[in-house]
């Protein structure tokens, strides 16, 4: 994860309903359930204000954050109506309204009314467009918040054999080793490789599909999101 752009975190654990955070964190009652939604929102906000408007990391972050405290006073997430568009369509939409009212905002005290843009460093460069982004880094966060969800269980749950495993042939920045090699260096069958990493790789999948599960609100969505995810 990004430490420059990220807050919240991924510490904290889910209820052990299958409830939506979404409805939790509308009824006001769960400061938890708010942060796991920022967790997994924050970057991808940030990200989108950064390009769409051209701002500096700074500005951007601010932009960020003052979405966000926005949000929670005024009943965003009572106001979702999943009828009408996924939650992921739905706060990209609010989030553009909100930084295109701020940045208009500021440019009127500027500058009477002309339009201004900050200068972007070439960290915030990209060819693909701010929602193109946006959805990458839902994408990021998403297996990010996964991955540590996947560390911590196997920490609490005396699996580190498992993760190491994981860790070596999946997300590997050099070349990947074989699995022979894996079995040589931990002094196990091969067979037992292969089955650390089934396991790893599908208890990675519940956990990001928990997260996901958090910020949709029910069934049909998840399945659609679930899909768009892994396509």
């Amino acid at each position: 994860m990004d430490a420059d752009t990220a807050i919240g975190g991924p510490s904290g654990q889910f209820p052990s309903t299958r409830v939506s955070l979404l409805e939790a964190a509308a009824s006001g009652l769960s400061e938890a359930a708010t942060n796991q939604v920022l967790a997994l929102y924050w970057k991808p906000v940030y990200r989108f204000i950064r390009i769409k408007f051209q701002k500096c990391n700074e500005d951007a972050k601010d932009l960020t954050q003052g979405f966000f405290a926005s949000a929670l006073q005024r009943d965003f997430f009572a106001r979702f109506d999943p009828a009408k568009a996924p939650f992921r369509t739905y706060l990209r939409m609010m989030v553009e309204r909100y930084a295109a009212n701020q940045h208009a905002a500021a440019n009127r005290q500027k500058r009477g009314g002309e339009a201004e843009f900050e200068p972007v460093d070439d960290q915030a460069i990209t060819t693909e467009s701010p929602e193109a982004e946006f959805e990458r880094e839902w994408r990021r966060q998403l297996f990010c918040l996964g991955l540590e969800d996947l560390r911590a269980h196997c920490q609490d749950t005396g699996k580190q054999l498992q993760f190491s495993i994981f860790e070596e042939y999946d997300l590997g920045e050099r070349d990947r080793i074989s699995y022979s090699g894996l079995a040589a260096k931990y002094d196990i069958p091969e067979t037992t490789v292969t089955n650390h990493l089934a396991w790893a790789r599908r208890t990675l999948r519940a956990f990001i599909t928990e997260r996901l599960r958090a910020t949709t609100s029910g069934p049909k969505e998840l399945h659609d999101e679930m899909r768009r995810l892994w396509k």
